[in-house]
């Protein structure tokens, strides 16, 4: 790291891309009754002499903690780089830090020229340092690069003219085995009527019924809605609060456009978000922002990029889930960006957020640890409840439908098994005739998640028709598409066993019991069918007297007389 020319930084790197240089905290959050762990630090572009205190003080704070001193390393080295970043390249910027004893969490936000080509600025040796920065020894082109180094977990979004946002954590503990919840799919067994309806709707037969009580395997479950709309009873549900967090002018709240249609046809969104604001949260957003922002970005990727082709757009996270579990060697073709609710989260820095995720797949995403962000989940119908209060009698006037939508250029397939479908035709070769596809869970995308109450076909076109007369539901340039700066990894879904021969073992077991069970795939035993159930066994999930039908095969129909 080059020196600065009146202070000494002891971090062994070098500056490149857009973060800061720094005073000292100048923020409202500032002063008495403030955590010291948790601050911001304002960054001043071209301050070379200032550049750096922002990682200092995270330094401090770090030994006042006592934590492992290379970890304090690895911290500011990503710090510094950060910080210098918007010294060398931003007018100005900002510095937000979480501390806690698991883990560090820093977002950086500058107002700067952003980066035009974000993956070019990860390769080490490039650099758009200026003269100035150069001749005080920045400017080696490793800031990025040595920042995704030396964090667990990393993004950075940029958009060319308005500036950069960066966010980086660093872990003081080991993470837990599990780590965050693989799923959000919760069970309240006292509500189970073993309806085993569950069983038969996954389409990853990651679902039994045993011992009178649901259960899901992780491994399997891809998130998706599958189980929850097949249950009735209320024994599947999702991990949201009853009721309206609490929430100040400060609080963000993020919906999807699906949210906006659920109040009838008597209800305009533009109403809705009117009750909304008049129920105390001032800052909506729509999840529809970095839904628009990811559909152009994927379709640039497919038009001047990709390789594998057709392009998957990343837009539903179960259907990532799905591919790593059962279509692993469809990876290739998904395209190389996070999720909306993911990019929505990296980009909200606001201290707090209530989200009304109407998915399992959503919640797991935003259960992830983050110490700047406070995210409540909330019932969608909740909050639904909490819209009616303020909407009003007055408000409900009659909608015309709107027209049928043309035809479009992307095609676009929703509902599980209608995907399957096509990740199956996909995978065998039988599908090459399209670019881009675009692919949901859920009927209609989000707008068929089962928390809803409109039906989709009705809801998706009336907000379509909406967004054209209410300036509301445009997005407003804010939201950006964010790379995936790691690549997806298969999980490990169906295999058997880590070991190939042990795989193979197994295997042969399971096809041998398989034989001596009566091939009824009632899942009166739990399982899905006869040969899930042989799996289970040999796996030792479950006893071959789970099948009561084992020792009596069944008989052939009788004649009539």
């Amino acid at each position: 790291m080059p020196r600065k020319p009146s202070k000494k930084i002891s971090a062994n790197s070098d500056a490149a891309g857009d973060a800061v240089g720094s005073r000292s905290c100048a923020t409202e959050n500032c002063g008495a009754g403030v955590s010291p762990a948790s601050f911001q630090h304002v960054i001043t572009g071209g301050d070379y002499d200032s550049g750096g205190d922002g990682a200092k003080r995270i330094k401090d704070v770090l030994k006042k903690i006592g934590v492992d001193p290379q970890l304090i390393r690895k911290t500011m080295v990503a710090a510094y780089e950060a910080e210098m970043n918007v010294v060398i390249h931003a007018q100005k910027g900002m510095m937000k830090v979480a501390i806690d004893p698991a883990q560090v969490d820093v977002a950086v936000i500058d107002e700067g020229p952003g980066i035009p080509d974000i993956d070019l600025a990860m390769k080490e040796g490039y650099s758009t340092a200026p003269p100035a920065a150069r001749e005080l020894g920045f400017g080696a082109g490793l800031g990025l690069p040595n920042i995704k180094k030396n964090s667990d977990r990393f993004s950075v979004q940029s958009v060319p003219g308005q500036g950069t946002r960066l966010r980086f954590t660093i872990l003081l503990q080991p993470q837990q085995t599990a780590g965050p919840a693989r799923n959000s799919v919760q069970i309240d067994a006292a509500k189970c009527r073993q309806c085993l309806r569950c069983v038969h709707a996954c389409p990853t037969l990651a679902v039994r019924v045993q011992s009178g009580r649901p259960r899901v395997l992780d491994h399997l479950c891809i998130d998706c809605t599958s189980c929850l709309a097949a249950c009735d009873s209320a024994a599947i549900a999702m991990p949201s609060q009853p009721n309206v967090p609490a929430h100040t002018a400060k609080t963000v709240l993020v919906i999807p456009g699906s949210f906006l249609e659920q109040f009838g046809p008597g209800v305009s969104p533009g109403q809705v978000v009117g009750a909304l604001r008049d129920a105390g949260f001032t800052d909506i957003r729509l999840l529809d922002e970095w839904e628009n922002a990811l559909r152009e970005a994927v379709a640039a990727y497919a038009r001047d990029e990709a390789l594998a082709k057709p392009v998957f757009s990343p837009a539903c996270p179960a259907i990532i889930n799905l591919i790593q579990v059962r279509f692993p060697s469809l990876l290739a073709h998904l395209a190389p960006f996070l999720t909306p609710a993911e990019a929505a989260r990296e980009e909200i820095t606001a201290p707090h957020v209530v989200w009304a995720a109407p998915c399992p797949a959503q919640c797991t995403l935003l259960r992830a640890p983050s110490l700047l962000t406070k995210i409540d989940l909330v019932d969608p119908l909740a909050l639904r409840q909490k819209a009616f209060e303020h909407i009003g009698v007055h408000a409900r006037q009659p909608r015309s439908l709107p027209r049928p939508a043309g035809p479009r250029q992307t095609l676009q397939v929703s509902g599980i098994r209608h995907v399957i479908n096509v990740l199956e035709a996909v995978e065998n070769t039988r599908v090459n005739d399209y670019t881009l596809i675009e692919l949901y869970a859920c009927d209609q995308g989000c707008f068929g998640a089962p928390v809803w109450i409109e039906d989709p076909f009705v809801a998706q076109p009336r907000f379509e028709w909406a967004r054209q007369v209410h300036p509301i539901l445009v997005a407003n340039g804010r939201a950006g598409a964010v790379r995936r700066v790691e690549p997806l990894a298969p999980r490990a879904g169906m295999r058997l066993d880590s070991d190939m021969r042990a795989a193979m073992q197994k295997l042969a077991q399971i096809d041998q019991l398989t034989r001596t069970l009566p091939g009824r795939d009632c899942s009166v035993c739990g399982a899905p069918s006869c040969a899930a159930l042989a799996e289970d066994v040999v796996l030792g999930r479950a006893t071959p007297d789970s099948c009561i039908y084992r020792s009596r095969p069944p008989q052939p129909p009788a004649s009539n007389p």
